[in-house]
C-alpha cells in the first residue's frame, strides 16, 4: 500500500506542476504552507527539471509531511504534467497552484466558504493580480443555475486566470483534465479545461484579490510554428470544444444550441485569428525565444522585488 493511500484523506489537495522555477517555487510553497486553513496535502510533480527545482522541493518535503514530491521520469509537458498531478489528488477540493504564484493567507479559507455555500459550484475563483486585476464582469459572484448558460458564458467570456481557483474534485475527475488540443500545444488548454468544468457545475468569481501571478513561461514543448501550423492548432482547439460538448450530460437540444454558439464564435471570432497569427509571427521573428526569455526575466525580477518589499 502506498504512502498516499495510508495517510488520512485531506480536505484540500494543492497540486503544483513544477518546471524550472527554483528561484520562485520557494515563495509559492511558503505562501501555501501558511494558510489559515491547514487541512491539506501539497503535491508537486516535477517535469524532469534540469536545474535546482528538485533540491528546493525535496527540502520542503523533508520539513513538512503534508508536502509530497514526485519527479516525472520523462518530460510530459504542460498538459501532461498538470493532468498527472491533478489525477493523484485525494482531497474533496483541489487547487492547481502555479510554481511561481504567491497567495494571501486566507486564499483557501475564502474559496472554501463559497464551495460550502453552493454545492453546485465546480470552480470558485478569486481576482488575480496579473499586471492588472482580472475583470470582475467575466463571471458572476453567484451561480447562474443553468449548465447551458454557464458553459456558453465560459465559451465566450472565459478568462484563463479562473483556472487558479478551487475545483470540486468529483466534478473535476469527470473532465478531460488538461488535455492539449494537439501534441503538446498549450493554446486554449486552460480555457478548454474551464469549459469542461463549466459543463459540470457553476463557476463563481469572488471580488477578493488573493493571488499574485507573474508573467512567465510554460512547461510545454512548443514546436516551431508556421502559419499553417497556427491554423491547424486553431481548428484543433475548436474540435476540442466540440468534443467536450459531445461528452457532456446536456440534453440534445442544449447540445445543439451550444454547438451553434461554438460555430458562431469560431467562425466570426476575429480576435482569435489575430491571437494565433500574432503568436505565429512572434515565433517566426524570435525562433530561439531570446526576446520572450528576456521579458520573462524582467517580470520575474519585478515580482521578487515586489514580494520582498511587501514582506518588510
Amino acid at each position: 500500500m502506498s504512502e498516499l493511500s495510508r495517510s488520512p484523506i485531506p480536505l484540500v489537495s494543492i497540486a503544483i506542476a513544477a518546471y524550472n522555477r527554483p528561484h520562485l517555487i520557494g515563495l509559492t510553497l511558503d505562501s501555501l504552507l501558511h494558510q489559515t486553513v491547514q487541512d491539506f496535502e501539497l503535491l508537486i510533480t516535477d517535469d524532469s527539471t534540469d536545474d535546482g527545482t528538485r533540491e528546493v522541493c525535496e527540502r520542503y518535503a523533508a520539513a513538512d509531511p503534508r508536502v509530497r514530491y514526485f519527479r516525472n521520469e520523462r518530460r510530459l509537458g504542460l498538459g501532461g504534467n498538470c493532468s498527472r498531478v491533478l489525477s493523484i489528488c485525494r482531497g474533496e477540493f483541489v487547487i492547481l497552484a502555479g510554481d511561481d504564484d504567491t497567495y494571501e493567507p486566507n486564499f483557501l479559507e475564502l474559496l472554501l466558504a463559497v464551495m460550502r455555500r453552493w454545492p453546485s459550484v465546480s470552480i470558485a475563483a478569486c481576482r488575480v493580480d496579473l499586471m492588472r486585476p482580472m475583470p470582475l464582469e467575466h463571471f458572476a459572484s453567484e451561480p447562474l443555475s443553468s449548465t447551458l448558460r454557464n458553459a456558453n458564458r465560459m465559451l465566450w467570456r472565459g478568462y484563463g486566470s479562473l483556472m487558479t481557483g478551487m475545483y470540486r474534485r468529483d466534478m473535476m475527475m469527470r473532465t478531460l483534465l488538461y488535455r492539449p488540443v494537439i501534441d503538446d500545444e498549450w493554446d486554449e488548454i486552460d480555457l478548454l479545461f474551464l469549459f469542461d468544468m463549466a459543463l459540470q457545475g457553476d463557476v463563481v468569481n469572488i471580488p477578493d484579490m488573493l493571488l499574485r501571478k507573474p508573467l512567465g513561461g510554460v512547461s510545454s514543448n512548443i514546436p516551431y510554428r508556421t502559419i499553417v501550423r497556427g491554423l491547424v492548432v486553431y481548428f484543433a482547439a475548436g474540435r476540442g470544444y466540440a468534443t467536450r460538448i459531445r461528452r457532456s450530460a446536456l440534453s440534445f437540444r442544449e447540445k445543439a444550441l451550444l454547438y451553434a454558439s461554438l460555430a458562431l464564435r469560431w467562425t466570426f471570432g476575429a480576435w482569435e485569428w489575430k491571437k494565433y497569427l500574432a503568436y505565429t509571427l512572434l515565433v517566426t521573428l524570435d525562433p530561439k525565444r531570446y526576446v520572450r526569455r528576456h521579458v520573462r526575466r524582467i517580470w520575474e525580477k519585478r515580482q521578487l522585488r515586489r514580494v520582498s518589499e511587501q514582506g518588510r
